[in-house]
């Protein structure tokens, strides 16, 4: 199949879109927004019906009495907010005798409506009524931090890979340019060898290096499909569909590293820690249902039922206040054995501290991920700013060796190609690691924000983004180094034209 061209935006909008892990952890999102809804819907008005039928016969002497009963109900229940419940339930009764011995037949009907209510005014009375519900709601919030939370280190993951594979592509170009200068190498100790300039062995030397710089090539090449394709594999594409990766200059500012105000923002903005500040309250909850679990029952009960005259028949829907009930009580359960209630309330107060403890715990932990993001920041400037001199003394080098290539042989300017292919594979993996050392540092503090097509959206008014006296942005300085690089080479390549 054709192949697939992306830059960093267009992986993340189609990691989103494609994911399969991505698109599990959002069913588990939805998945608790469905437990709420579930448990939302016990706390509103639940209606009923049932039907019940019955045959019953007695057995008399020389006959037999048969009766059908069937009794329709309907009602609605509704739970209080503050504890106990309320119902209403209409009942009809339709008696149909089949064979009455002494008055041949007869039809009737009889219905009623029914008033319940159960209000407890201790035990289980407040908010500790709502318990379910409450946990239910905090738990969709928390669901949704967590995928947040998950959606930022996913897509950190993704261009992780990303920046990795755009360092190997940058490792292809080096080896295969390494590879033309020991082949260009190789061509001039023959000649050289020929006109009885060089000793044979340089042949064999240059000819060795340049099998040793192929073979390193094509390990090159199969470490970067392997990463390539477990990159597919990530962000759901096919195996058999072909992805070309292009470098974008991602304008993703540098911060001004201020540690202090940066753990206080993490503190802030951290979702997974907000959550962790709320499980507390949540602990706290439950230590004080626990107590309420000690105190006594006492319930208020009550019921009135209206029933329809018995003496109508076929069209019995009056009902007579005569033939109706009522009832209002108290029930009061003494707390004789609350065992079980004090163990429970020791081991809700024992996870209160355990919550307590792991929030403390975070913090340092979220405090200890700033200062560490930051750390790493400053190494890869630093260790960026040194490989672009690196590159420029290795450059040099390698122009002086072949000025003098005729006296000094194969060994230096191997050497001094190697070192060139080194100080270029460790300036861009500094490049990378100081890109990803800043989506790290954006998501310890809380600050990063991608939208659903992958694009990334700046924090605004949380730190500084700019410190004037900051170093050079990564993408202006690996253009710097580049061009740089590239004109040394040109001189290089003029002066091998020249030995030539």
């Amino acid at each position: 199949s054709n192949a697939l061209e992306m830059d960093l935006q267009e992986l993340l909008a189609y990691a989103i879109a494609n994911s399969r892990q991505y698109r599990y952890q959002k069913e588990t999102l939805y998945i608790e927004a469905l437990n709420l809804l579930m448990e939302e819907h016990l706390w509103g008005p639940r209606f009923f019906a049932e039907v019940d039928a019955s045959i019953s016969g007695t057995p008399e002497s020389g006959d037999y009495d048969q009766a059908l009963d069937i009794v329709t109900s309907f009602g609605v229940t509704h739970r209080l907010p503050n504890g106990g419940s309320v119902s209403a339930t209409a009942l009809v009764n339709f008696v149909n005798l089949l064979h009455d011995a002494s008055s041949g037949s007869g039809e009737g009907q009889d219905a009623s409506i029914a008033l319940e209510a159960s209000i407890p005014l201790l035990r289980g009375a407040g908010s500790v009524a709502r318990e379910s519900l409450i946990q239910a709601k905090r738990d969709l919030i928390y669901a949704a931090r967590n995928f947040e939370r998950y959606r930022r280190e996913f897509l950190i993951s993704i261009s992780t890979r990303y920046y990795d594979l755009i360092r190997r592509q940058a490792e292809l170009r080096n080896r295969k340019r390494q590879l033309k200068s020991l082949e260009w190498l190789n061509d001039q100790m023959e000649a050289l060898a020929k006109a009885g300039r060089q000793p044979n062995f340089e042949i064999q030397r240059s000819e060795q290096q340049v099998l040793f710089a192929r073979n390193s090539l094509i390990n090159s090449q199969e470490s970067y499909d392997s990463a390539l394709d477990s990159l597919k594999l990530q962000i759901g594409m096919t195996m058999n569909q072909s992805l070309m990766l292009k470098p974008i200059e991602l304008q993703i500012p540098e911060p001004f590293l201020e540690p202090e105000k940066a753990i206080t923002t993490a503190w802030e903005y951290r979702l997974d820690l907000q959550t962790s500040r709320d499980q507390v309250d949540d602990a706290s909850r439950g230590v004080r249902n626990a107590r309420n679990d000690l105190l006594p029952d006492l319930d208020v009960n009550a019921s009135l039922t209206l029933n329809t005259d018995s003496n109508k028949t076929n069209a019995g829907a009056d009902f007579e206040a005569g033939d109706s009930d009522y009832s209002l009580g108290l029930s009061y359960g003494a707390p004789l054995d609350r065992r079980r209630e004090q163990l429970a309330l020791r081991k809700s107060v024992i996870t209160r501290e355990r919550a307590w403890r792991d929030y403390t715990q975070s913090r340092d932990e979220v405090a200890l991920q700033v200062r560490s993001s930051i750390r790493q920041i400053q190494q890869s400037r630093f260790s960026l700013a040194l490989q672009q001199r690196n590159i420029e003394v290795s450059a040099k080098r390698v122009r002086n060796v072949v000025l003098r290539l005729r006296e000094l042989g194969s060994r230096d300017f191997t050497e001094a190609q190697d070192d060139l292919l080194e100080a270029e594979n460790t300036r861009d993996s500094a490049l990378r690691d100081l890109r990803v050392s800043i989506l790290q540092y954006l998501l310890n503090t809380g600050q990063m924000r991608v939208d659903n097509r992958g694009h990334w959206n700046a924090p605004v008014n949380l730190v500084p983004m700019v410190d004037p006296q900051a170093p050079a942005t990564p993408d202006k300085m690996i253009k710097d180094m580049n061009q740089a690089q590239e004109e040394l080479l040109k001189e290089a390549d003029a002066l091998l034209k020249k030995t030539n």
